[in-house]
């Protein structure tokens, strides 16, 4: 496979390494948004749309209205959406300097 792609083996092995770090680094993520003082909380990984979604909503989330509610709620996803962005972007950023640190270990240059 690598030899059909025009790479060594090594950096075929370094690519797949790096790609499976970060995906795990993404699922592995979890954000929460929301505000638990008005009763309604989102907690999510990095995966987007999300694997691991879970909405909180107490009885003083209940309490506040319908209308209000689905405000909290929205706000709530979206908060947490920002977040789980920002969680993305570190988790390649991370990729990026683990493949730099690995091909500096192996000689290679980048």
């Amino acid at each position: 496979m690598a030899k059909s792609m025009g790479m060594s083996v090594e950096e075929y092995q370094l690519g797949m390494n790096s790609r499976l770090r970060m995906e795990n680094a993404i699922n592995d993520l979890r954000v929460i948004g929301g505000d638990e003082s008005k009763g309604v909380t989102v907690e999510r990984d990095g995966n987007m749309p999300p694997k691991h979604l879970v909405v909180t909503i107490t009885e003083e989330g209940k309490a506040a209205g319908k209308d209000t509610l689905e405000k909290n709620i929205v706000e709530a996803l979206k908060s947490a959406s920002e977040k789980s962005k920002v969680g993305r972007d570190e988790a390649q950023k991370d990729m990026m300097t683990y493949i730099s640190s690995e091909m500096k270990k192996m000689g290679m240059g980048m």
